[in-house]
């Protein structure tokens, strides 16, 4: 049951990242941020309501800074997604997990395995073939990088923000704080938009609660190593999405980018999750 929640919520969240890359840079990249935390921040919170939880959490120090790192994580992922090919962004932004395993023995002082050594170095490989250093500077891949950097520091952050609060809780303060927190610079920017933007932007954030309440049901219902495996699915439907829609078809460079992204995200899995079951 928790594989297939978590097939729906990759599906929401590759979905939700072709739906920003059809609005492209006639929407304001702060204005779809902050409507699309607008708009699902009240969903969370009747969540909560409903089902009797905490409204606010308890560590706000760490609320503060994991917000800083979410949003601006958002911001660069939005503007990767409207200045470059979908399955490229959504490749790189799968690098998230092994930035995370890089980052985890700097802050938390976590000892990572040998493998997991091994899994970060091919997945870094991947980023650069896609960044591609030598050849002609993508802005956009650039920030998509950015992004999923900093997704590693926000998830970081959650780690311990776990420790006094609620999943679900952390996702609905972090969403009304940052729609809260781009609301000045969205106005200050803000691009008229017509009927069919609006409902693209109320689609992007219903798919972007639905995803966030399928994935924590998910990894409740099923072993931790067999949901993040299913997460990756999102990387075959966006490509099925830029060819599609975009007529985008990657390159060489791309595909073997995603290739040692994937390998290098599924090593890292099976050497953590190996060695747990193993202990």
């Amino acid at each position: 049951m928790g594989v297939a929640l978590m097939l729906l919520a990759s599906a929401s969240f590759a979905t939700m990242a072709a739906l920003v890359k059809s609005l492209g840079a006639e929407t304001g990249i702060w204005q779809m941020v902050c409507l699309r935390c607008l708009i699902s921040a009240p969903v969370l919170f009747s969540v909560l309501a409903l089902q009797g939880r905490p409204l606010v959490v308890r560590a706000k120090r760490a609320l503060a800074v994991r917000t800083l790192l979410g949003t601006s994580a958002m911001l660069g992922f939005f503007y990767a997604l409207t200045h470059m090919d979908l399955a490229g962004c959504v490749f790189i932004g799968r690098a998230q997990p092994l930035f995370l395993a890089l980052l985890a023995p700097l802050v938390l002082g976590e000892r990572a395995p040998a493998a997991a050594w091994v899994a970060i170095a091919a997945g870094l490989a991947g980023v650069a073939l896609i960044l591609d250093p030598a050849g002609e500077w993508n802005l956009g891949a650039a920030a998509a990088g950015f992004a999923a950097l900093a997704s590693a520091g926000a998830h970081l952050m959650v780690r311990r923000l776990n420790r006094t609060d609620e999943p679900l809780v952390i996702v609905a303060n972090f969403t009304m704080i940052t729609g809260l927190l781009t609301l000045v610079p969205a106005a200050l920017t803000f691009r008229p938009m017509n009927g069919r933007q609006w409902l693209v932007i109320a689609a992007v954030a219903m798919l972007a609660t639905c995803g966030q309440l399928l994935m924590t049901n998910a990894y409740r219902r099923d072993r931790a190593p067999a949901v993040a495996a299913a997460s990756y699915s999102s990387l075959v439907l966006s490509v099925v999405y830029g060819y599609l829609f975009w007529d985008e078809i990657p390159g060489p460079r791309v595909i073997a980018g995603g290739f040692f992204i994937l390998a290098g995200g599924l090593f890292l899995l099976k050497s953590r999750y190996g060695r747990e079951e193993a202990a």
